[in-house]
């Protein structure tokens, strides 16, 4: 059941992509979403999995690869396109449109940094596979540091203590010691990563740098995948680092230019997070459209009662208020920011904030209007809560966030 499409730019070949990728969400994603949530996480993320034969299917019709250059391999999709593909993945499933969208971060990275050897070693390997063998993730949350570790663009946001994994130089090389933490999303499955290290240990924050690298060099090793409550087809686990030696070009963000990196990086994740986030939504709304057009009570069906009705129209307009901003702000972050301009991260935040809240609005909404089954493994509504209520701390927790977005606010109007 599709929505009234308020862009009428969008043509006939976005449209058959459209609805190519809804076919594949609901004949392969949210079958296989539902499956890999109830299985235990060490299984979820095993080899024999049903998440690789997902993985496998997606990359091959380029899910994983959906804005990069089509000489390298990639679709090449404009922002507006992959905004419209990425939220009708998620609506298959929250979880493995997730998994897709982080696959590509390392090579994505080396693209923008321009550098040849990233180029070399990252971004045309993945670009130029498609068969989900090598899969990235980003490595930012460390065991005491969390969404504390995205304000080091502002200058009284910025934590005055070292990361927990620190890079130094030796001669041509970086040596990394330390720890992420187990909400590393595609952690326990990734075989590359875009990596937060800290580059200054008696500084903040701040002073961080950005490493791309293979994660079966020697000192590497996986932690075991986290047993959780929401986001289950989303592997997260832990990763360590043993003295790990990389060759410093692959550190493609040294400490000064790595505030203005996270801004941008930011700027990106978390209007893709209100993207994803409308998918979820959609599919909590459209359950509850469906199921109340069945159930009956009072002789009737439960949709010609007035209090339901209510709050169907309440769900449908936050759903359409989150497509609306989320399109729109990754449509002009991500455009500013390969062409050099600079992102809007407020926006971003806001869209973030926005999405992730209505989300959780539209599956609570959807849980109530089915009644106890609405608890029941029965229907997918009892998922689509758990895995909104995830997405609210996910990629930076709402509250630490709007401090952000705030203190963007005030800068506008003079630091006032």
């Amino acid at each position: 059941m599709g929505f009234l499409e308020y862009d009428l730019s969008v043509g006939a070949e976005v449209r058959e992509l459209q609805q190519a990728a809804r076919r594949f969400a609901m004949e392969v994603m949210r079958p296989a979403g539902l499956a890999i949530d109830r299985l235990p996480a060490a299984a979820a993320a095993a080899p024999e999995s049903p998440l690789f034969s997902v993985l496998r299917q997606a990359s091959a019709l380029g899910y994983t690869r959906l804005a990069g250059p089509e000489e390298l391999g990639g679709l090449n999709l404009s922002p507006l396109t992959s905004a419209i593909v990425l939220e009708e993945l998620a609506f298959g499933s929250l979880g493995l449109a997730g998994t897709f969208f982080l696959s590509g971060t390392h090579a994505n990275v080396a693209l923008l940094t321009g550098r040849p050897e990233a180029i070399e070693a990252f971004a045309l390997p993945y670009y130029r596979s498609n068969d989900a063998s090598i899969r990235g993730c980003w490595a930012i949350t460390e065991p005491d540091h969390g969404s504390d570790t995205l304000g080091v663009m502002r200058p009284e946001l910025v934590v005055k203590l070292p990361g927990q994994v620190v890079a130094r130089r030796d001669g041509d090389q970086w040596i990394l010691r330390g720890q992420k933490s187990a909400w590393v999303s595609n952690g326990p499955i990734a075989t590359h990563a875009m990596l937060n290290v800290h580059l200054e240990p008696e500084a903040g924050m701040d002073r961080g740098g950005i490493c791309l690298l293979p994660l079966d060099l020697p000192g590497v090793s996986h932690g075991p995948a986290l047993e959780k409550h929401g986001l289950r087809s989303l592997p997260q686990g832990p990763l360590y680092f043993d003295d790990v030696r990389v060759p410093r070009w692959s550190m493609v963000i040294e400490a000064d230019g790595y505030a203005a990196y996270m801004e941008n990086h930011l700027s990106a994740f978390n209007a893709g997070v209100g993207i994803i986030t409308t998918g979820l939504a959609r599919a909590a709304y459209e359950a509850a459209l469906a199921y109340t057009g069945e159930r009956v009570q009072g002789g009737r069906p439960i949709f010609e009662h007035q209090s339901v009705r209510a709050r169907l129209f309440r769900m449908f307009q936050l759903v359409q208020a989150s497509r609306t901003l989320a399109r729109n702000v990754w449509v002009y972050n991500t455009t500013q920011i390969a062409t050099g301009g600079r992102a809007a991260l407020e926006h971003s935040i806001a869209a973030k904030v926005f999405c992730t809240q209505a989300a959780h609005e539209v599956a609570t909404l959807a849980v109530q209007l089915h009644g106890g089954n609405g608890m029941t493994r029965e229907y997918p509504v009892e998922m689509f809560l758990r895995d909104a209520t995830a997405l609210t701390v996910a990629d930076g927790e709402n509250s630490f966030l709007a401090q952000i977005g705030a203190s963007l606010l005030a800068e506008s109007r003079g630091g006032q």
